[in-house]
């Protein structure tokens, strides 16, 4: 049986995962009572901001790594090909993605396009 700490794929998935370790945001931190399993830390290392932002109720951000282009992210969702940077709202300065998760971790990303069908 395959279980939500195995299988978190989005922020709010992994936040509920963690919610019996009382997560809590700590200024840029999240802190928890006790200790949440180490099956869970891959993806926490990527998704923290966004498990503190739903704690703090504050937007979660992205940046395209390509464009520079900003979004608002959806923690239900996972995170857009491209985005390369993340943050909280009101945080001093963003967060880089590994860009080794993506291939350890493709589950937390939606995947990048494919080639255009137009010759």
């Amino acid at each position: 049986m395959q279980t939500a700490t195995a299988t978190a794929s989005t922020a709010r998935d992994l936040l509920d995962a963690l919610a019996p370790f009382a997560p809590a945001a700590d200024g840029e931190d999240v802190v928890f009572d006790g200790d949440p399993p180490a099956a869970l830390d891959a993806a926490l290392r990527v998704l923290h901001t966004g498990v503190r932002a739903q704690l703090a109720g504050r937007r979660w951000v992205g940046c395209d790594g390509a464009t520079g282009r900003v979004m608002v992210l959806n923690p239900a969702a996972t995170l857009p090909a491209g985005v390369t940077l993340l943050c909280v709202e009101g945080d001093a300065q963003w967060d880089r993605i590994d860009p080794a998760a993506r291939s350890e971790l493709p589950r937390l990303f939606d995947p990048a396009p494919g080639p255009s069908a137009r010759g």
